[in-house]
């Protein structure tokens, strides 16, 4: 799921906004674990 929007987001995006995208993916997915369990 995550590749998917990556992959999407490489089309209209540079690498460095792809990249913050990612860590802003990853922080939330984290976040949103912790709050669930």
């Amino acid at each position: 799921m995550v590749n998917t929007i990556l992959k999407e987001a490489d089309l209209f995006c540079p690498n460095s906004v792809r990249i913050n995208f990612t860590i802003y993916l990853l922080h939330s997915i984290f976040w949103l674990n912790l709050i669930h369990y």
